[in-house]
């Protein structure tokens, strides 16, 4: 139903995309940005981007992890302008990795997590159902209006789109750097001249990335966007991004955030 180039979502020149960072287990949320969606989805040039991390919560007691996730993989299964990539909370779970937010072991309680929900007995198979799920999913949108969207990132060292579109191919684990980065690196991790490396190697002018908590909106070396729309230090935003406008400077990009309550 989804038609990628490898892990590489390319989107054309038509219509809005509305780009939703870091759920993180947060229904309440979710239901406005779905609710927000609703508003765009009858027009089939439109798309909804959701850049990972929808899962882990910061505590067990409103994580409703499960209740997104299972809405997240129903609507990418069956809606083929709807995009889910892959962020390195859902990738902790495909490497099974113990990943720590606060101290809190994010891991554990998502394994708790689905013990409550589907029992002892059936937990696992729960789990393997969705490790498959998080296999499937893409790292990265591509727009023909030059914006590359994604978790996290750049990658540094990154000579081609290809690299992207076949980043898995090396496996999941750590080991495979460029995937690693992609799914891990913030904005100390590279500097000025990576990021325009990279975003000249897959010819995009700006990036878009969630990861990183930040109070609204941040951007980085005037050409990477950072967006926090659940989990993040104050202000919640998303992008409604026209993907017909020809985007020429970071104000083009800064006019199109929006901000929930």
């Amino acid at each position: 139903m989804h038609s990628y180039n490898g892990k590489l979502v390319e989107l054309p020149k038509k219509g809005k995309a509305l780009i939703i960072t870091d759920i993180h287990g947060n229904l309440t949320d979710f239901k406005k940005f779905m609710h927000i969606w609703d508003e765009y989805e009858d027009i089939k040039d439109n798309h909804l981007i959701l850049t990972g991390d929808f899962i882990h919560a910061m505590g067990l007691d409103n994580d409703k992890s499960v209740e997104i996730l299972e809405y997240v993989k129903f609507l990418w299964e069956n809606i083929s302008n709807i995009h889910v990539l892959l962020g390195n909370h859902e990738w902790s779970t495909i490497s099974n990795k113990s990943l720590f937010k606060a101290g809190i072991n994010q891991t554990y309680n998502f394994d708790t997590l689905l013990k409550d929900k589907f029992g002892a007995d059936n937990c696992e198979e729960k789990l393997q159902e969705y490790i498959e799920f998080f296999k499937k999913l893409p790292v990265a949108v591509r727009t023909a209006n030059g914006i590359f969207i994604s978790h996290a990132g750049p990658p540094t060292n990154i000579k081609s789109v290809d690299e992207i579109a076949n980043i898995t191919h090396d496996g999941y684990n750590s080991d495979n750097r460029p995937f690693f980065e992609l799914m891990w690196n913030r904005s100390n991790d590279f500097d000025n001249k990576q990021l325009k490396d990279f975003l000249k190697v897959v010819d995009c002018k700006m990036m878009i990335v969630g990861h990183t908590p930040v109070d609204g909106i941040k951007l980085v070396h005037k050409k990477q966007l950072v967006v926090s729309s659940s989990y993040g230090k104050g202000k919640k935003a998303y992008v409604v991004l026209d993907l017909e406008k020809n985007i020429r400077r970071s104000k083009d990009l800064l006019n199109m955030v929006k901000y929930i309550k």
